[in-house]
């Protein structure tokens, strides 16, 4: 089993920042970490509790795109929705025709029930053949987005909740100043990631 760095890297910088502001704003955490310094065995705790919370955040994340996905905001979007589309009609067509012409769908359009099992073969077709290195880095970018917007959220909340109004104006710079940018900067890899596999399965079948 070889090891990937992105699975605890993932969960960690997401779960940092809510792990951090509540080591501030608990006087009894905040005594703890800032009275001898950040030594070795502080960091080690720190990234092991960081780590934790990173999951709960990814939950949150998960509960992120699914409310985007009833909105008809999420990646399934960029599929269904032709106005969201993030290529151009030609090439779009030459996909489906390339995926009847595998079998992979019998239908004209995808809809919302058979995208997910056409992805699924389409990402297994570019694996076997080694043209998955973009699409995963563009998805783990967009995974990473995803959970940071969840973290920054949860900060948000627990300056809230901790701080009292005398931090409201903070919680306001944190949503402003990272939750936005990161969110939009996890619907500019969604696209990446949605057009890059359908270039590859294209690139791949000679189209």
């Amino acid at each position: 089993m070889s090891f990937d760095a992105y699975e605890y890297v993932g969960v960690i910088i997401p779960g940092a920042l809510p792990t951090l502001a509540a080591s501030l704003l608990i006087p009894e955490v905040s005594s703890l970490i800032s009275s001898e310094g950040v030594e070795l065995g502080t960091l080690g705790i720190f990234l092991i509790v960081s780590f934790v919370v990173g999951h709960v955040v990814q939950l949150i994340g998960n509960w992120i795109e699914t409310t985007e996905d009833m909105l008809g905001l999420g990646k399934d979007a960029l599929v269904l929705n032709e106005t969201r589309r993030p290529m151009d009609v030609d090439r779009w067509q030459r996909f489906l025709s390339v995926l009847r012409s595998e079998g992979i769908i019998d239908q004209e359009e995808l809809n919302s029930s058979s995208w997910q099992g056409t992805r699924k073969e389409v990402y297994a077709a570019l694996q076997a053949n080694e043209r998955t290195q973009r699409i995963d880095a563009f998805n783990r970018t967009y995974g990473m987005c995803r959970g940071m917007v969840a973290g920054t959220i949860l900060t948000v909340g627990l300056v809230l909740i901790l701080g009292g109004a005398e931090h409201q104006s903070l919680a306001l710079m944190i949503f402003v100043f990272l939750t936005v940018p990161l969110y939009i900067r996890m619907h500019r890899f969604s696209r990446h990631y949605f057009t890059e596999i359908v270039s590859q399965f294209l690139a791949l079948k000679g189209n």
